[in-house]
């Protein structure tokens, strides 16, 4: 991003002393309202692939509905809180703001997430789900590859940010179901570089994850090179 816009954004949306989150006053990055809810998000329980919210007890407990009907190319998906509050604004920031502040703090709550799952940290690279050139000319960066980089970095793994491309620009995916979604990114992720993938464990970075389908079309093109396991760890899940 040029420094001029830098300069601007930071103008407009200035960022000063308290909750790097909701923004609320005092002298911590993260507040109490903010580390609570995350907090209780860690303690939900989950699907133990997708990391949806599912019932502790009962006959939907255990892995989700959409788990059972077709199971992911990934192997387990962890995220660090909810699609909503705090959280929410801190990644419109980064993403639609241009707050590139905000990663070294996203990050660490990557780091924080992904200690709790020892199974992530059987990776062997680190690797941001890729957007288009198109896209990355408007924004200026992938905010996937920011918190890639200082996830690499937290768990001491090579980041692999060009072994997987975006290929075409498709349409958004807010708002779409499942189905559209799938269709939407059908054949337009493509690995470049087979060798850095073949038979290596790989941890996909991303900022939300939705229905997973971003996820999984990564997966299913790095598998479709040789890659062993996938995981996935985002900052958010927006799955109901």
């Amino acid at each position: 991003m040029h420094p001029l816009l830098d300069a601007l954004l930071n103008l407009l949306f200035p960022e000063g002393p308290g909750c790097k989150l909701c923004g609320s006053p005092g002298r911590e990055d993260l507040c109490f309202a903010c580390r609570l809810a995350l907090s209780k998000w860690a303690a939900e329980a989950k699907c133990p692939i997708c990391g949806r919210p599912v019932p502790p007890q009962g006959p939907q407990a255990g892995q989700c509905r959409e788990c059972r009907r077709q199971p992911p190319p990934f192997e387990m998906a962890r995220a660090v809180g909810a699609y909503e509050g705090g959280l929410r604004q801190a990644i419109h920031l980064l993403k639609y703001k241009g707050r590139k502040s905000l990663a070294p703090l996203l990050g660490k709550l990557l780091l924080e997430t992904l200690q709790k799952h020892p199974l992530l940290l059987q990776c062997d690279i680190v690797m941001p789900v890729p957007i288009s050139r198109g896209r990355l000319r408007e924004r200026g960066f992938n905010q996937a590859e920011l918190l890639a980089v200082e996830a690499a970095r937290g768990i001491s793994r090579p980041l692999a940010n060009q072994a997987l491309i975006k290929i075409a620009e498709t349409p958004p995916q807010t708002g779409l179901t499942r189905e559209q979604r799938e269709r939407n990114l059908k054949g337009s992720l493509q690995v470049v570089l087979p060798e850095e993938v073949r038979g290596r464990n790989i941890l996909l970075v991303d900022d939300v994850l939705t229905t997973g389908s971003t996820a999984s079309a990564a997966a299913e093109a790095l598998k479709q090179q040789g890659a062993a396991r996938i995981f996935v760890i985002t900052l958010a899940s927006a799955a109901k």
